[in-house]
């Protein structure tokens, strides 16, 4: 009898899943786009920017294109032996005993819990909070979210019977079961002790959370439960089916993308910009973030940096400056992205002076910045719109050297040509300003399919299909090197001297405008 997996991953701007045969030939597809809840209600008065999603929106795409997917398959769904998902990570969902959502979930961009962390810092100690979980302490993590739903919202907070994150929900959906998955609770964090896979539970009584509303966690490819009548009804796959626990979305990339064993470094261009570096060694990287890997998550980690903002600088400029673009896709098919590449491709590097500070959405590594925001530097009337994307794109090259130099100064192990995948990686004018302005030789994952199929490998080795992760280098091919021009390199090291001192110099501007708008 063949053999069948489903992975599904969870998005900031929407959801994919596969289903997959276990030589790892993708069969059937589908993918759907949601919003992102960031406008503030006028009774909205918190500090750092508001991002959410309905839970639902999670579920309903995680239904639909599993069942489009297995539509398009052709495959008898009594012959899929597993399902995996991932998602965007970390994210503070509260369910009743019911399993209901009781308010829309915060999602990692949501910067309101930042009096919340002002406590932890002032009374536990970052560096306590460091030690345990290998992580900072930022409103970024969704124990802190917590603790402002708690804070903030208390009879939300009574009512809560469990946290969820974007993967754990639909898990739950599917199975009945609200638990968690070890990467997932890496960023749960500041109470996660990293090294053990266990919950503080007395440093969540000290922080003034109940411990038990807290998921269990599993390693991220053990069986958790099986489809239900209910749920199978809803997506098509068989009553029965067993579900793993699932990882986080740039986790999951990193599988399909070869990236299974120490030293393996990659970059996921979505959403978020995301470099990761995995090791055995429970050596941890300040000011980084850490999470227990998806490969073989009883021993192994990954050291990732990560930018709030990469694919999504692109995203923002195609919804609000590209929307003749969107409506020639619509009419021709063309891609807007390529369209809106075309018009930067005549920009030269630098994009004549040109600089972008990325956080749009405040900053994690390395500058953890709630209320951080981006800058357009040096505009004059001679750019143009093609100058604008082409800035959008080196200033997420600019983040990422940042965080580069640091991990590189750490002494983690890093096996280079560096790894580049999904998002703004289909773009090879934006991978070779990623290699120039990093110095580095990048590979682009041809064949990688993404988080989707790195959550079919993991629902395969939790199943017994694969003995382990390394099946997926018999799939992966690299191409389309991107390496380092000399010339662009001079450039680029001028103007990232200027783009390091352009958030110095104004950040104390960030927080004046945020006191301006604050009650």
């Amino acid at each position: 009898m063949a053999e069948f997996l489903v992975g599904c991953d969870v998005g900031t701007g929407g959801t994919k899943a596969v289903v997959m045969a276990a030589d790892g030939q993708v069969l059937g597809s589908h993918y759907v786009e949601y919003p992102l809840i960031t406008a503030k209600e006028p009774n909205e008065r918190f500090p750092g920017a508001k991002a959410e999603h309905d839970p639902e929106w999670y579920w309903d795409a995680v239904a639909d294109t599993i069942g489009e997917s297995i539509q398009q398959s052709k495959v008898d769904s009594r012959e899929i032996k597993g399902v995996s998902i991932s998602a965007l990570s970390p994210s503070c969902i509260c369910v009743d005993k019911d399993l209901r959502p009781l308010a829309n979930g915060h999602i990692w961009m949501d910067r309101r819990a930042s009096a919340e962390c002002d406590w932890l810092k002032r009374h536990i100690g970052e560096e306590r909070i460091f030690a345990l979980s290998a992580n900072p302490t930022d409103p970024y993590y969704a124990t802190a979210k917590l603790m402002w739903e708690k804070n903030n919202r208390p009879d939300l907070y009574d009512k809560t019977y469990k946290l969820q994150t974007a993967a754990d929900y639909p898990c739950m959906k599917l199975t009945g079961k609200a638990v968690t998955d070890y990467s997932n609770a890496s960023l749960i964090g500041i109470a996660f002790d990293i090294v053990n896979r266990k919950w503080d539970t007395a440093l969540l009584e000290e922080i003034g959370l109940d411990p038990d509303k807290l998921p269990e966690p599993f390693p991220c490819d053990e069986v958790i439960g099986e489809v239900t009548n209910e749920a199978a009804v809803r997506t098509g796959l068989a009553a029965g089916t067993p579900v793993v626990a699932g990882t986080v979305d740039c986790n999951a990339a990193w599988v399909a993308g070869g990236a299974v064993e120490s030293g393996s470094t990659q970059l996921v261009m979505g959403t978020a910009g995301v470099l990761g570096v995995v090791h055995e060694e429970p050596s941890f990287t300040k000011d980084m973030i850490t999470i227990v890997h998806t490969a073989k998550s009883r021993t192994l980690y990954t050291t990732l940096a990560a930018l709030v903002s990469c694919g999504a600088l692109m995203r923002y400029f195609r919804d609000n400056f590209g929307q003749l673009e969107m409506m020639a896709e619509q009419m021709t098919g063309r891609d807007a992205y390529v369209m809106l590449n075309d018009e930067a491709r005549d920009v030269p590097p630098g994009s004549n002076g040109l600089i972008c500070l990325p956080y749009f959405m405040g900053e994690r590594t390395p500058i953890w910045d709630t209320l951080a925001r981006g800058v357009l530097f040096g505009l004059s009337l001679d750019h143009g719109r093609g100058h604008v994307i082409r800035a959008l794109m080196e200033g997420a090259g600019y983040g990422l050297r940042h965080n580069f130099d640091l991990m590189r100064d750490s002494g983690v192990k890093m096996d280079l040509p560096m790894v580049l995948s999904e998002g703004g990686a289909n773009s090879p004018m934006w991978r070779q300003i990623i290699a120039d302005i990093l110095n580095v030789e990048c590979v682009f994952a041809t064949s990688s399919k993404g988080a989707p199929v790195g959550n079919a490998v993991a629902a395969g080795v939790g199943v017994g299909i694969y003995k382990d992760y390394d099946v997926v280098k018999q799939w992966v091919e690299y191409g389309n090197t991107a390496t380092p021009n000399a010339e662009h390199r001079v450039l680029y090291d001028k103007l990232y001297s200027v783009y390091r001192d352009l958030y110095p110099a104004v950040r104390n501007s960030f927080v004046d405008v945020a006191d301006a708008l604050s009650v």
